[in-house]
């Protein structure tokens, strides 16, 4: 924003694993329920309760980093985390330090430039505050404690808000096509903290940095390091010191706020976690977990180019979100028209699709195949196919059953075009003339005029080829 100082921006992202329990007890781990009703005496840290890892986590977790091309620490343990905060009755978080399950990883922007990860690491979630600023009360609902989560830590080489917020986009993408997380922002199973700092332009020494906790949306973020480098501008300007802090981020004001000063670490008094063993990882585990790695954005990208012979353009819009594109290769699956399924799907459902907050479609991939097939086959006309598809998004129902009982099934009726045709001949002699005269453009005139009056009676091609035959006639 200053071509005074380079901006330098560290991200770390916390998402929650899309396991059916918790990280370290049976608790039911889903979203939502009425406030306490998914804990238990491990997750809220009663004494003498125990807890047990949860494999998926682990899996899950190791998945991500595979994905994000880390290197997998073949040893790796729990340490707890002790800090005093009402949304944590144990008092402690287990977490991970020094030996974290994924190390190294990096992941490319569209601009080149090249995000660093430092490390991702397993650990449980935190209880949620629920503040009633009218009464002036604050209410715990600890359904959230011990949800497990990974945290994605990356080096501070991201230069700009719009390469953090497409960072973060491509990190959720890539979450859900690994199904481990359904990174939904708006629920927070996805958030950010951002470290932001400035420093001269061209210099090597990082200026002091503020994080800005918790942001919950692309936008939140890319507003938030937007204010916080126009803050820390000006101070610079005015001869001032950034001072290092944790601040948090309104969204309604657009500004940040202090929450508190934070030296060059927090005294977290981490130790080793007694409670749960070390894990070791063979090499024939790790291999396990790359098999198991589906196809990730960029490779669905190829795939279709390659395979499928659709554009780039085509491909990244199908690949946008992860339930379009296993949309896309369910319809494609029954009927292997690709460019034919992409054209429909992007002209008549993407814009369907925008218009709802759902991540499902209202009905499955093998109707809307059936719909491309009949309008190609030109079983109906593809105005009747538009007219299906809004049916089917706004009522359901079987795609031939709409079709027949509305009419729309296509009958080559020979009779009805020699009568239609025959007479459009007999009204415009002129036009006739004009043909023959060299002005071929009134073939169209012929062609609308004779589709309007029959009505789906016919398909295009038929009446075409039945107005070229009394024009060689002629």
């Amino acid at each position: 924003m200053c071509a005074k100082y380079d901006t330098v921006i560290g991200l770390e992202i916390h998402a929650e694993l899309s396991t059916k329990t918790k990280a370290f007890c049976t608790c039911d781990a889903s979203f939502g329920g009425d406030p306490n009703t998914h804990i238990c005496p491990v997750c809220t840290g009663q004494p003498g309760a125990l807890p047990v890892i949860n494999h998926a986590a682990v899996e899950y977790a190791i998945r991500a980093g595979l994905a994000l091309n880390c290197d997998i620490n073949r040893y790796t343990r729990f340490d707890r985390k002790n800090y005093f905060y009402p949304d944590l009755p144990k008092a402690y978080q287990i977490s991970q330090l020094d030996l974290p399950l994924c190390i190294n990883g990096h992941l490319e922007l569209s601009t080149g430039t090249v995000v660093r990860i430092h490390q991702i690491h397993l650990e449980e979630d935190a209880g949620k505050l629920v503040h009633d600023d009218y009464h002036g009360e604050s209410w715990a609902d600890y359904n959230r404690c011990s949800v497990p989560l990974i945290e994605i830590v990356t080096e501070p080489d991201i230069k700009s808000s719009e390469e953090a917020a497409e960072f973060v986009s491509k990190i959720a993408l890539y979450l859900k096509y690994l199904n481990v997380c359904d990174a939904k922002m708006q629920e927070g199973s996805i958030r950010a903290d951002v470290n932001v700092s400035l420093k001269p332009a061209g210099s090597t020494v990082l200026g002091d940095r503020a994080e800005i906790k918790n942001l919950n949306s692309f936008r939140s973020i890319q507003r938030a390091i937007e204010c916080e480098i126009a803050r820390q501008t000006e101070i610079l300007d005015g001869g001032g010191k950034v001072i290092q802090e944790t601040r948090r981020f309104d969204d309604a004001t657009g500004t940040t706020s202090s929450l508190r000063s934070k030296e060059n670490a927090n005294d977290y008094r981490y130790f080793p976690e007694p409670d749960i063993l070390a894990i070791t990882f063979s090499e024939e585990d790790i291999e396990k977990a790359k098999r198991e790695i589906p196809l990730l954005p960029q490779q669905r990208v190829a795939k279709y180019i390659n395979e499928f012979g659709l554009t780039a353009e085509d491909a990244r819009v199908l690949t946008s979100e992860k339930y379009l594109s296993d949309f896309y290769d369910e319809a494609v699956a029954v009927y292997p028209e690709y460019k034919s399924v992409s054209n429909m799907f992007q002209t008549e459902l993407m814009r369907r699709v925008k218009e709802t907050d759902s991540e499902e479609l209202p009905f499955p991939a093998k109707d809307f195949a059936r719909v491309c097939e009949m309008a190609d086959k030109n079983t109906i006309n593809r105005n009747d196919a538009k007219v299906i598809l809004r049916i089917m998004f706004e009522e359901g129902g079987n795609p031939e059953e709409i079709a027949e009982k509305n009419g729309f099934i296509v009958v080559e009726d020979t009779a009805a075009i020699a009568e239609v045709v025959d007479a459009l001949f007999k009204e415009r002699p002129d036009l006739i003339e004009d043909y023959k005269n060299g002005k071929t453009n009134v073939f169209g005139f012929f062609m609308g005029q004779a589709n309007r009056a029959l009505k789906g009676k016919a398909t295009p091609m038929t009446v075409k080829a039945y107005i070229e035959k009394k024009f060689s006639e002629v």
